[in-house]
């Protein structure tokens, strides 16, 4: 995926973009799976958006335990301003779950006021708006899912989101392996499985590889 396709330059066009790109100071990096994007323990204003790969958003609580918050696929934007955490109780990185190309920027390169009062500026804010709309959107689902009482029910509500949130056409895919789905739903692995092969058992759940199946006879 090129720079200017991705979705913070929804609207604009590829000569204003590429324009806006020196303007805001952009830098594309590449990154290797396992490794470390971005830390945001101590302040830092930079926005990231993901080009190419996927990464996850990763918090440590005071005595070390992983959370996964989020999956970030092609599109997806990280940063401070992005990241929920809020307190120095917990740490939160952004990690390559694979290889990766990241485009940053800093924050106030976007939100400073335009000299020339362009409208493809006034694009681009409108365009991050609707992606801090978007994370609170994700963070209600993650809060809904979070606060069912079993492991089943976790599960289940997990998968019916990424069911949903799917493109009509495509299949719906777990975007974590087994570990990091545990990590994610805030449960133990072992349990995690023998949920999932008791599901996969009575028919509720087909896995193949991470792509799934829900029957909806388990309503």
């Amino acid at each position: 995926m090129l720079p200017e396709q991705n979705i913070l330059f929804s609207g604009v066009d590829e000569s204003d973009c590429r324009r806006m790109m020196t303007c805001f100071n952009t830098e594309v990096r590449k990154y290797r799976s396992g490794s470390r994007i971005a830390d945001f323990s101590r302040s830092n204003d930079r926005i990231g958006i993901i080009l190419s790969g996927s990464a996850v958003m990763v918090r440590y609580d005071i005595n070390g335990v992983r959370t996964i918050v989020e999956s970030l696929g092609e599109q997806g934007i990280f940063g401070e301003f992005f990241t929920f955490a809020g307190t120095h109780r917990s740490s939160v990185e952004i990690i390559a779950d694979t290889d990766c190309e990241v485009m940053f920027f800093r924050r106030e390169e976007i939100l400073k006021r335009c000299e020339n009062a362009c409208r493809c500026h006034s694009m681009v804010v409108e365009n991050l708006l609707m992606l801090m709309s978007e994370k609170t959107i994700s963070l209600s689902e993650r809060i809904e899912v979070l606060s069912q009482r079993s492991i089943e029910d976790k599960l289940i509500s997990f998968l019916q989101i990424t069911e949903d949130n799917t493109p009509p056409g495509n299949t719906p895919q777990i975007p974590f392996s087994t570990t990091a789905l545990s990590d994610y739903l805030c449960v133990n692995r072992s349990s995690l499985q023998r949920e999932m092969a008791r599901l996969k058992k009575d028919g509720v759940l087909t896995v193949s590889k991470r792509k799934f199946r829900l029957s909806r006879n388990n309503e």
